[in-house]
């Protein structure tokens, strides 16, 4: 009788969990996964890799970079549609759209951002609730099941950064935490997760294009990638707890999320390389000291995976994939293949995958000795710029318009 209410008991509480925070296995509920370190846990490889991908459904969803998430059967995307940012809801099985619903008048967006007039933002899912942030600072939450409007900031929409709000959402706590705002009047700013209000700002930090991650090693400890700093702040206040100057050169801007592995914080994206900094906690608060440098090795619009002691990512001009020994920052190879600047990289267990924006999806072996590529699958007819979710035998690709599902 014990060993039965023990497992109701158990059973119930995962459901509970799973049901607030979507953080198991078979979900992909915001920004590079649950952890935030694009790592696939329920990938199952195929014996024989076949030819060609077969095509499970597709559908118009509008436009937009932002990448979908996936929780409970669930597809969720953010997208422009006609002149208005749009929050929709797909079922995964068979693409049918569960509910559609206009978050706000979609910005004007202009300058070297025009071609991409979508959002950028990648929803998160959690506490029965998804939550959008549209390109120009638009934030809203709404029922995950229903589409239904649970609550609106509007508050930050006077300023964004040059290519627009690309800041991906991130719940921790029963917060919900993003860096708005632009240039001069830069915010990190926690709201509730139930109501949306604000729990505490951090202002003067200047926002880019990369998002939020919780630093695990230490308690209370968020990391923020800001246009020129690198931020450690407390979750429960949003106290600026120590600063990293990561300046940029020419035409880079900050956009690669760092790489957490213990106290270990892996920075990309600036134009000079790869670099990597520890940090310590002292008596009298944070110490941050860099342990190794490797211009040579950079990115620009994507974020590396750590695997076994390695990073794997696209090289920052010409999106040639390639392997650095986290331990010591030298180059381990580079493929000598271009592919683009713009690309994704995903862990899946026993392989690794890049999605760069030429739309080609490209598996290839996690070894660290020399890159052994397996096969390419053309995904998308149009540039890609989302990261797709990969869940089980399938993968679900955001191109310019459509979302499409992919099966082995």
């Amino acid at each position: 009788m014990k060993t039965k209410i023990f497992l109701a008991l158990t059973i119930l509480i995962m459901t509970f969990y799973v049901e607030l925070f979507g953080q198991t296995k078979n979900h992909w509920n915001g920004w590079r996964g649950p952890e935030r370190d694009g790592r696939v846990s329920n990938f199952h490889a195929p014996a024989l890799w076949p030819g060609q991908l077969n095509l499970g459904w597709q559908v118009n969803v509008g436009l937009g970079d932002a990448s979908p998430v996936l929780f409970d059967g669930k597809i969720y995307l953010h997208t422009r549609k006609n002149d208005s940012e749009t929050a929709l809801c797909i079922d995964a099985e068979t693409g049918r759209i569960v509910w559609e619903e206009i978050n706000n008048p979609a910005p004007e967006v202009t300058g070297g951002a025009a071609s991409h007039p979508g959002p950028r933002s990648t929803p998160a899912v959690a506490f029965g609730k998804v939550y959008n942030v549209g390109a120009g600072g638009n934030f809203t939450c709404r029922d995950a099941k229903t589409g239904a409007l649970i609550w609106r900031n509007d508050e930050f929409t006077n300023e964004v950064p040059q290519f627009y709000v690309a800041c991906s959402p991130l719940v921790a706590d029963n917060k919900v935490i993003v860096h708005l705002g632009g240039k001069e009047n830069g915010t990190v700013v926690a709201f509730s997760q139930s109501d949306g209000t604000k729990i505490w700002e951090l202002k003067g930090e200047s926002s880019t294009y990369s998002s939020p991650l919780l630093m695990d090693a230490f308690e209370n400890l968020l990391v923020v990638q800001g246009e020129t700093d690198l931020l450690g702040i407390s979750v429960d206040k949003g106290e600026l707890q120590w600063k990293f100057n990561t300046p940029t050169s020419q035409r880079f801007y900050n956009s690669s999320t760092p790489v957490i592995m213990g106290k270990t914080i892996y920075i990309a994206g600036q134009g000079t390389g790869m670099r990597t900094v520890e940090i310590e906690k002292e008596s009298s608060g944070f110490a941050v000291k860099e342990v190794w440098t490797n211009p040579e090795a950079g990115v620009s619009f994507n974020t590396p995976v750590i695997k076994n002691g390695f990073l794997y990512a696209n090289e920052a001009r010409f999106g040639n994939i390639f392997c650095v020994d986290a331990q010591s920052g030298e180059i381990a190879w580079i493929d000598t293949t271009k592919h683009n600047r713009f690309a994704s990289v995903q862990d899946l267990g026993e392989v690794m995958a890049t999605l760069p924006a030429t739309g080609q999806l490209i598996f290839y072996k996690p070894d660290h000795a020399k890159y052994q590529e397996i096969i390419g699958y053309k995904v998308a007819e149009t540039e890609v710029y989302a990261h797709p979710v990969i869940n089980g035998n399938r993968v679900f690709v955001k191109d310019k318009e459509s979302l499409i599902c992919w099966e082995f």
